[in-house]
């Protein structure tokens, strides 16, 4: 194992926790079993920072087990935003090790995980390992969508990186500083996509850790939606500025495709499904979501190309500024049913071997562990 730093820190992992109720004592006993020495004296240790966010450390501390306590270190930081934007960026920002990694505090990692993960990125001669994902006690995380021969020196389009929205896994320090990577504080969500959308199109050697120890999202990891609708503009903010930053007008045209196809795919889709079935959609959300489709695909207009044939309906009904919320709900539907043949096959058959066409796509999919 290499270490590269002045101290003896090997693997730097933040930990953002936001409130005293989370299982934080279950994050902080997976990583003390990851592999790594917690021994101050150890050469390739572990450091664990815990970034106490907008609460207080005293409460959170408790909560960890005894024979943990004095192996973490405990931050305070506070910024009154509800984002762990903010609380990330101050670990990273403290962070000395050759490698970094960030969790979330109901997360946690299989045995062996972080140890296992530098061994392979030195195998790999790798700048980044992204970790495979899992439901505790459930499925396999099918993201990113790799390709199935693949596991090192992954090319962003063809392995279809950008379906992997969190840095989750290990990346170089070195990496991280040099590209002036952070996460934005400025949104309500999605500030995570142009750090690892920055990441993956760096030309950094990237690897997956197939077959390796999971990084594992619990149940009570939950997205919580918030109780007070907020306009389509502010949710989709994160990814409207992302196609009209200067990186991104930097990128090759295949490279800005691959960034909107998904956007337009999980996202602006997501975000459609989400108010149709909460029955709020209506004339403001569909002019605003119209606006943000013209946006992506102003940016790279053949984005859409290898889209199915059910996902170009709902397309074509959100550039429509179709009002009807029950429309809007059965188109979103039925683009997820994917017994129904138009989820098979590109509305433009030219496109029909193209990474993201939807029987690759799926077919790989399948194949992710």
């Amino acid at each position: 194992m290499d270490n590269n730093s002045q101290d003896s820190v090997l693997v730097d992992v933040v930990v953002a926790v936001h409130t005293p109720d989370r299982p934080i004592e279950r994050t902080v006993a997976s990583l003390m079993a990851s592999g790594l020495p917690t021994d101050a004296g150890a050469a390739g240790r572990l450091r664990v920072t815990v970034v106490c966010h907008n609460t207080d450390v005293e409460p959170i501390r408790a909560r960890v087990a005894p024979g943990h306590r004095n192996l973490v270190r405990f931050v305070a930081y506070a910024d009154g935003i509800k984002s762990p934007a903010g609380p990330f960026n101050h670990g990273l920002s403290l962070a000395t090790g050759t490698w970094v990694s960030i969790m979330g505090s109901d997360d946690s990692l299989e045995p062996d995980a972080l140890a296992r993960w530098v061994e392979a990125a030195g195998r790999d001669g790798a700048d980044v390992l992204i970790a495979p994902m899992a439901h505790a006690g459930g499925a396999a995380i099918h993201t990113p969508v790799v390709r199935r021969t693949r596991t090192a020196a992954l090319d962003p389009v063809a392995d279809r990186l950008t379906y992997r929205t969190a840095p989750l896994g290990i990346m170089r320090l070195q990496l991280v500083r040099s590209l002036g990577l952070d996460f934005p504080t400025r949104y309500v969500t999605g500030e995570d996509q142009s750090f690892s959308a920055k990441l993956w199109f760096s030309g950094a050697s990237v690897s997956y850790g197939r077959g390796l120890p999971r990084y594992l999202v619990h149940d009570d990891a939950a997205v919580r939606v918030t109780a007070t609708p907020r306009p389509v503009a502010e949710d989709l903010a994160f990814a409207t500025d992302l196609v009209e930053s200067d990186w991104f007008a930097g990128l090759a045209p295949a490279q800005r495709a691959s960034i909107v196809t998904k956007l337009i795919r999980v996202h602006l889709f997501g975000h459609v499904l989400l108010r149709a079935e909460a029955g709020t959609w209506g004339a403001a959300d569909a002019a605003e979501m119209a606006a943000a489709a013209r946006t992506l695909l102003f940016a790279a207009p053949t984005a859409a190309r290898p889209l199915s044939v059910a996902d170009r309906a709902l397309l074509d009904a959100v550039t429509r500024r179709e009002a009807d919320s029950v429309e809007m709900k059965s188109l979103a539907t039925l683009r997820r049913t994917f017994t129904n043949p138009r989820t098979w096959l590109p509305r433009d058959a030219t496109q029909l071997l193209h990474p993201e066409a939807p029987l690759r796509f799926m077919s790989a999919s399948a194949l992710v562990s």
